[in-house]
């Protein structure tokens, strides 16, 4: 079995963002990631949503992540024609960065990484890392109309995996941005949040195992 660096992170990782898939060191090996792993083993369920609603939430939702990632990186929007759909998400963000006093990492922010965790190699990028009143943060936004449980299943999986590339998160976080341009923020603290996405990547490892499920 050939052995692979414990951790691949930013331009280490080949990570094709159209296909969301992480691949290794050998540049074949597929890896499955935090949120393919949720959805596989069943966390989250959007088959009885219409196809059509999922496909303009999940394009509005990549819009305003790719927003809130510039304005992390100190970005002037002002450069960009931001389709009006989105606005308010981002004032949304704007708004929760400047009430929460959110300082970002710029070098953290929607970084690809390939993490060892629970046995087996995860392909992960987290949001965004940051400092909220000086504790180390890893934040989630959530461009949805509904918040779901599942999000701090997520936020915990990426506390692993930015903890073993060293970083000494404190605080995990999901700020549910709102087409009011008003947001809600979740505070996850469950400790036992990480064994349960160890048991989802498990079932998903099994389902994939037996052609229950595919990462495609």
């Amino acid at each position: 079995m050939e052995n692979f660096p414990a951790i691949l992170s930013g331009d280490e990782v080949c990570f094709e963002h159209d296909a969301h898939a992480y691949i290794d060191a050998d540049g074949a090996t597929q890896r499955m990631s935090v949120t393919q792993a949720i959805k596989i083993a069943g966390l989250i369920d959007y088959t009885m949503v219409p196809i059509e609603v999922l496909a303009h939430a999940a394009a509005r939702g990549r819009l305003v992540h790719q927003g809130a990632a510039l304005l992390d990186r100190g970005v002037d929007l002002s450069e960009y024609e931001i389709p009006a759909v989105c606005e308010p998400y981002l004032d949304a963000y704007r708004k929760f960065c400047r009430e929460m006093q959110f300082v970002p990492i710029p070098e953290w922010i929607e970084r690809p990484m390939i993490v060892d965790i629970f046995g087996h190699r995860v392909g992960m990028t987290p949001d965004a890392v940051g400092t909220i009143n000086g504790v180390l943060t890893v934040l989630e936004r959530k461009a949805t109309s509904a918040a779901h449980p599942s999000w701090a299943i997520q936020t915990a999986a990426y506390e692993c995996g930015l903890r073993a590339a060293g970083l000494q998160i404190r605080q995990r976080m999901a700020v549910q941005l709102l087409n009011t341009g008003n947001y809600r923020l979740f505070t996850h603290d469950n400790s036992g949040d990480s064994e349960i996405f160890a048991a989802a990547f498990r079932l998903a490892a099994w389902k994939l195992k037996h052609n229950l499920a595919n990462l495609a």
